[in-house]
Order: structure tokens, then C-alpha cells, then sequence
């Protein structure tokens, strides 16, 4: 460690640019001091590692290709004599190829320029300099190993057929995505040992509740961990119960609200720290979202009810997927009427969110601290969250909810936040917005394409989706984004009428994944999400080799060719201005 009076410099020009930074999930903003052809330093409050190595993206003023750039820390000094803790942090690049050196070398001569062209403007009197940014706007640094980087012809495809369609059409595009046709099944004499089969599949669950754990232990494949979700509506019964697509759908709901809790898959592939395998189960609550909201009260039984399922199967903790966090007000509902640790997988879905902006941002040449972002939902459970980690990185945030009194808490905990702050219940405050995320507990589409301004980033973080299909379709210049999606390489959660490939979880799901490798005990987020608690995951999440999904939307998958599309039309709009 040097001393702090051997404060190391960067070769290169003195200049003031903002850094956005993810070091080990923990999220800053600060300012260049130097910036040369070798390197950088800069000051932030956020301290990492020396020797860490890091990815550097850069937001360019021009329409310059997407570049990113490999580093290393090579010192970190903290800095004396100011009223907060900062820290000097000194970077070197490393494998500078001849493209990139020109390019910097190009904005590095630009700012000398425009500094001398500054102090020869003010040595006259009363003259004033009309600021304008440089040829930088910003930097963003993180040193996550697994920064997504798109290649020409899109992410490699993955072959299954991904469930749930959204969209009123077939895709139609050179790649698979998450929203395909689905045939329906045909009515043959196979579907009768097929119905066999899951009836006796539910019996066998009806057994694992009502008899006592021993004799349960023996009907039911011993678990570790379980996810508990739900068929969002009677397409997702017919996946799960081909059967049903033959029954009248009043038939099919009754049947529902008598149904009891069943095993969805097991979820295999994850290790413990000896190296044996911890197995895991989806569990299924079978009401649909639509039959939750009108009745909470049988939700909230049937949520009880498969968490004392996983419990007979061995479960020590169990996740809550979707909406049955919500109908159970965050998990509290069930504290101290189950054994098991519950989460809410609240605090991952908040962190999988604001690393899909920062992602998106930057592939897209989108610059945080001059943007402004929008919140739909922002007082709830993740929202609230998300307006706390993303508050220190923007200009201006806006929070949309109806919940007035819930909407001037989450305001008031994040007052002293440098951007500018405005809640508002009205749903047309997002079209000023440069990033909209949402995260509302309604089941119904919010955000369509009349709400988004060109080149906007559109994160889809709720369950079920809020943000409409026909996006994609209407509004080209525009990136919609399915922020539930982790990638979770070895694991397998057998879960393609979710939706999954192999080595891909829900974010609800990965957090609980986490908290079983880590052996944890007792509850973990429960109520509003903890950015603590999401920054954490997001470490540990790393540390296992959990990432983000390839961007995918109603559409598919998103390819370089949507990002640029969407980059340009940000820059024409923002010079049209």
C-alpha cells in the first residue's frame, strides 16, 4: 500500500468526468482526475481491491462504436482531509488494441483543446464559456467478470420451445425467443396414460401433506430448497395439465380453487461447498393471479399449504416466487406459522434489475448521471429498492405509484440523494424518461407504447408483466427488456413449460438457490427489499457464476443490430432537440 503522500498520477490530461462503478455488486458514482492512453484514476467513495481486474465502458458524445476496454487497480488510496471517506483509485489499461488507443488519443487531444480554448476565453473580460460535454460524457467501471458483450449475429439459440406465449404472433426472426407458438394439445389415446400419470402425481402430493413427515419422507424425493410459483392464467394449467385444455375454462377454475399444492420439477446441478449436490424443487400453488386478487384469503391458505409441502419434503428454505410474496404481504403472513426460512427473492429481483440498466446502458450509449429514470411501482416492495440503488447514479428519478402515503415514505428515505426526486401517481410522468423499470404488484399491462420517448430502456421486472407485448412490434426504437432471467451455468430447473432453458432461473428462484448454498438459516427478505441485501446477492451470485440472461423481450432475443437501432434513435431525438 502506498502512502498517501505518493498519491500515483495517470499520465494523460486533467479532467472531470463521472464514473458509475459496480464493484462486488455495490453501486457509486465519481469523477476522473487523470485520463491518458495507459490509464485513469479517479475519486469515489467506493473503495475495491488492488490488483482487481475490471471492464471499462465508455459513454461517447459521438456516434462511436460500443468499446470496451480491459484494466487493472494499481493502487487505492484513500484521501485525507475531506468531510467524507473517498478514495483515490488508480487504474491501468491492459491489451490496448490500435483501434481504441486512436480513439482515446483522439478524445484525449479534444479535451486539451477545449480546456485551452477555456482559458484563453476567460482571460477576457466578462467572458462567458457556454459549457458543452467533451467527447467522453462517461465512464462506467465494474469489475464483474460476465459484462454482457453482443456479437453480430445475436446470442447463440437456445433449442426448446420457451412456454407462455405473449405475443398474438408466431416470431418471426432468424433466432429463437421467449415467445413462441405453442400447439395445442391433440386430443389421441395418448393423453390418457398422460392424465394417469399427473393424477397419480397429485395424489402423491395429497399423501406428502396429510401424512406425518416420517411417512412422508418416504413418498416424497428429499429436497433441500423450494420455489414456490403459480399459473399466472389457465394457458399456464394447460402446459402443466394438457387435460385441461379440453375442459371448460368456468370447470377448470373451480377446479383450482379445490386443487391442492403439487411438485412443479426438481431442480438439479447445484453444488454445496464439499461438493455434493443440493437438490431443490419448484413447488406449485395452483391458483392463477386473477383468482388470488379475489380471493386473498383461500391465496394466502394454499401459499401455507405449499410451504408446509416443502417442508415434508425436507425443505429448510423456501422461496416466494411471483405473486404469492405479495398476497402473504412480503412473507410476513407466514412468519412463525412455518418452521422452514422463507425469502421473498425480492432483494435478487431488484439487483437483476438495475444490473439489466446498467447493462442496457451501456450497450446502448446511454449515459446514467445525465438520464432520467422512472419507477413504476417505485414505492413497493422492489421499486423501493431499486429507486435506492439506482438514486446515487442518475440525474433524475421519478417514482410512479398510486399508493400516495407508501410513495412519501420512499421519498423522504431518499432525500440527500444527489439526483432530483419527483413522485407523481400519473402514469404520463414516464415519457420524459430515459430508463423505465417496472415493478408493480398489478397484474395488468401499465406501460404501452404511447408512454416512451425514442431510444427509452424499458426493464419488464414484474410478474406477471406490465409492460405490453406489442412494444417490440409498434415501437422499434425502443428496448424492452425481461429482467426475471439469470443465467445459473450447471444447474437445471427443468423447467421449460416456465419458460427455462437449462442453466436459466427466475431471479425469485436464484436468490433462494444462493441462500441454500450458503447453508442459510431462518428468513432473509422479507418486507421491502434490503439494497444490502441485494448487493450481497449479487456478490455471492458472482462468486458462484450466476449472470444475467441474454436481453430478450416478447420479440425474442435482442441482437446488436436492436441496439444500435435503439442508440440512434436516442442521438437523433436528443440533437432533433
Amino acid at each position: 500500500m502506498l502512502l498517501a503522500l505518493e498519491k500515483p498520477k495517470v499520465s494523460g490530461t486533467s479532467v472531470s468526468v463521472p464514473v458509475v462503478m459496480d464493484f462486488q455488486g455495490r453501486l457509486s458514482k465519481g469523477v476522473t482526475a487523470h485520463l491518458g492512453l495507459d490509464g485513469f484514476s479517479l475519486i469515489t467513495d467506493l473503495a475495491t481491491s488492488e490488483g482487481a481486474s475490471l471492464s471499462i465502458q465508455f459513454c461517447f458524445a459521438r456516434d462511436f462504436a460500443y468499446m470496451s476496454l480491459a484494466g487493472r487497480v494499481e493502487s487505492v488510496i484513500e484521501e485525507e482531509g475531506g468531510p467524507t471517506r473517498l478514495w483515490r483509485v488508480v487504474a491501468r489499461f491492459t491489451g490496448l488494441a490500435h483501434p481504441e488507443r486512436a480513439i482515446l488519443a483522439s478524445c484525449l487531444q479534444e479535451f486539451k483543446s477545449a480546456t485551452a480554448s477555456k482559458r484563453r476565453q476567460t482571460k477576457g473580460a466578462g467572458s462567458k464559456l457556454q459549457s458543452r460535454p467533451g467527447p467522453i460524457i462517461s465512464l462506467f467501471v465494474t469489475d464483474n467478470p460476465y459484462l454482457l458483450c453482443y456479437q453480430k449475429n445475436g446470442p447463440p439459440s437456445l433449442h426448446i420451445a420457451l412456454a407462455a406465449p405473449r405475443s398474438h404472433r408466431d416470431i418471426q426472426r432468424g433466432h429463437q425467443g421467449t415467445s413462441v407458438r405453442t400447439t395445442p394439445p391433440r386430443l389421441s389415446w395418448r393423453i390418457i396414460p398422460q392424465t394417469i400419470g399427473l393424477l397419480a402425481q397429485l395424489v402423491r402430493d395429497l399423501l406428502i401433506l396429510v401424512l406425518p413427515r416420517a411417512a412422508a419422507r418416504r413418498l416424497a424425493p428429499s429436497i433441500t430448497y423450494a420455489v414456490i410459483v403459480h399459473p399466472r392464467d389457465l394457458s399456464d394449467i394447460s402446459r402443466k395439465f394438457p387435460f385441461a385444455h379440453f375442459l371448460p375454462s368456468r370447470v377448470v377454475q373451480t377446479w383450482l380453487r379445490y386443487q391442492w399444492p403439487c411438485l412443479g420439477s426438481c431442480i438439479t446441478g447445484l453444488k454445496g461447498r464439499d461438493g455434493n449436490e443440493i437438490v431443490g424443487a419448484i413447488l406449485i400453488s395452483p391458483l392463477t393471479t386473477e383468482q388470488m386478487i379475489r380471493d386473498p384469503r383461500l391465496a394466502r391458505k394454499r401459499v401455507y399449504q405449499t410451504a408446509r409441502l416443502a417442508e415434508k419434503m425436507g425443505a429448510r428454505i423456501v422461496g416466494l416466487g411471483a405473486f404469492t410474496s405479495i398476497v402473504t404481504k412480503d412473507g410476513k403472513d407466514l412468519q412463525g406459522k412455518v418452521e422452514a426460512g422463507l425469502t421473498t427473492g425480492n432483494a435478487h429481483s431488484a439487483a437483476i434489475a438495475i444490473q439489466n440498466v446498467l447493462n442496457a446502458a451501456v450497450l446502448t450509449n446511454l449515459s446514467l448521471p445525465y438520464a432520467t429514470a422512472a419507477i413504476v411501482g417505485g414505492a413497493g416492495s422492489v421499486g423501493s429498492a431499486c429507486a435506492k440503488l439506482l438514486s446515487p447514479l442518475v440525474a433524475k428519478l421519478i417514482l410512479v405509484d398510486i399508493k400516495k402515503e407508501e410513495l412519501k415514505k420512499v421519498l423522504q428515505q431518499l432525500h440527500g440523494h444527489p439526483c432530483q426526486l419527483v413522485g407523481t401517481p400519473c402514469m404520463d410522468a414516464v415519457k420524459e424518461a430515459d430508463i423505465v423499470i417496472a415493478v408493480t404488484n398489478s397484474p395488468r399491462t401499465l406501460i404501452t407504447a404511447e408512454h416512451l420517448k425514442p431510444g427509452a430502456i424499458v426493464i419488464d421486472a414484474a410478474q406477471p408483466k406490465n409492460v405490453s407485448d406489442q412494444i417490440p412490434l409498434q415501437r422499434r426504437d425502443v428496448l424492452v427488456i425481461e429482467s426475471a432471467i439469470v443465467q445459473t451455468p450447471g444447474l437445471n430447473c427443468h423447467g421449460e413449460k416456465l419458460g427455462l432453458a437449462v442453466g436459466e432461473a427466475l431471479g425469485c428462484m436464484s436468490e433462494t438457490m444462493i441462500l441454500a448454498r450458503m447453508g442459510w438459516q431462518g428468513h432473509y427478505s422479507l418486507g421491502k427489499a434490503d439494497p444490502k441485501q441485494a448487493a450481497e446477492m449479487i456478490k455471492i451470485g458472482r462468486e458462484l457464476g450466476f449472470r444475467l440472461a441474454k436481453f430478450r423481450n416478447s420479440e425474442g432475443y435482442i441482437t446488436e443490430t436492436d441496439l444500435t437501432r435503439v442508440a440512434r434513435a436516442r442521438r437523433a431525438k436528443s440533437v432533433c432537440v
